[in-house]
């Protein structure tokens, strides 16, 4: 518990855009303690909700790591969940607006009910960011700030990834995550565009397994069962569908079926290293939760910053790199982030992000068309 309050610690020291927090030692400060002391008065206290989308483990990390990080800063964090209803999405932002929340952060159920939320909140001038997935916004409305990974570009180096290590595949499945929230979608559509620019068949669709393992582990039955059950490799749409997967395939003495993931979940990285899963694409709660923390601070403080921000996929994770991953679990992250073992600050994934903006909009056009098509 110490050495997670001493992280914590210094995590709020160094934040991007933030000023320094006041030091425990109570001599009495000088001008520089007192200003930066000043620049924390419009941070310290502030009430935030964040909405999360759903029960499941992914965004669970996400909760921990939003509140974990939000209040080491100062930030008083109030998390609710909208159970993948658009009607009770809605209903928390109300709710939220109702009881003076400063600033709301949301992970959308699905991009089509994202406008309704947007607009509460923007009708009563509370600042609401979005996190993840694609938000619709209506005319005359606006968002305070966005920060997302790219989901096509993430299935499109996994498919990629695929095509280049098993050129030879005949038949390649892929369980997606929960459909018309966007992410799942994006996944699908940057997997198959790889495999077709590869000259391969695009990838059979399955039920989705809501990103959940027990609802995996059926699909995967079937899938053995039936007349796919031939598949070389599987997608499965993140970790804990992985490893319902695994569990099905282990029940059955299966050894030969290779399976790609998403999401990068720490609790994999053994797979990895024995082969089990052969490839992930990492996009880390913990990076996305900490990046909306600091848009946060940088508008309360007034300070400039980009108000849309995608995410450039990190590699491909395998068992020859995952030395390399972010972590997921809250003490890892903050722990590597204040020995800055891997890239974190805002400022940074900005500059990423401007440098390639015709080369995520590209994919996003790709996205827009899948969508309008399906």
């Amino acid at each position: 518990m110490k050495k997670i309050l001493a992280i914590l610690l210094a995590l709020a020291m160094v934040f991007a855009f933030a000023a320094c927090v006041p030091a425990a030692d109570p001599a009495p400060a000088d001008d520089q303690d007192v200003e930066m002391e000043e620049e924390l008065d419009n941070i310290t206290g502030k009430k935030i909700g964040f909405i999360n989308a759903g029960p499941d483990d992914y965004y669970a990390q996400f909760g921990d790591a939003f509140k974990a990080i939000g209040e080491a800063v100062g930030f008083v964090v109030t998390e609710v969940n909208s159970d993948y209803l658009p009607e009770k999405e809605l209903a928390n932002v109300q709710d939220m607006i109702a009881q003076g929340i400063d600033a709301i952060a949301v992970i959308t159920v699905g991009a089509a009910g994202s406008a309704a939320s947007i607009e509460a909140a923007y009708e009563a001038d509370v600042p609401i960011f979005f996190i993840a997935g694609k938000p619709n916004i209506n005319e005359g409305t606006d968002l305070t700030g966005h920060v997302t990974d790219n989901f096509v570009m993430m299935g499109y180096q996994l498919g990629k990834w695929v095509a280049e290590n098993y050129p030879d595949a005949k038949k390649i499945v892929n369980i997606p995550g929960f459909l018309g929230q966007g992410p799942a979608e994006g996944e699908i559509v940057g997997f198959d565009l790889a495999l077709t620019e590869a000259g391969m068949d695009p990838a059979i669709l399955t039920a989705s397994s809501e990103w959940q393992r027990p609802l995996a582990v059926p699909i995967m039955e079937d899938l053995l069962a039936g007349p796919n059950g031939d598949f070389d490799v599987l997608f499965a749409c993140n970790e804990e569908t992985f490893f319902g997967c695994l569990q099905v395939l282990e029940e059955q003495g299966i050894t030969d079926k290779v399976i790609v993931s998403a999401n990068g979940k720490d609790d994999a990285w053994p797979n990895l290293i024995d082969g089990t899963l052969a490839a992930t694409s990492p996009n880390p709660p913990s990076l996305n939760a900490d990046l909306c923390i600091q848009q946060m601070i940088a508008h309360f403080n007034g300070t400039p910053f980009e108000q849309y921000i995608q995410i450039m996929p990190a590699a491909v994770l395998t068992g020859e790199n995952v030395e390399t991953a972010v972590p997921w679990t809250v003490s890892d992250y903050l722990e590597g982030r204040a020995n800055d073992e891997f890239m974190w600050k805002l400022s940074d994934y900005e500059e990423n992000y401007l440098a390639n903006t015709e080369l995520f909009a590209s994919f996003d056009e790709k996205f827009d068309a899948y969508m309008a098509a399906n």
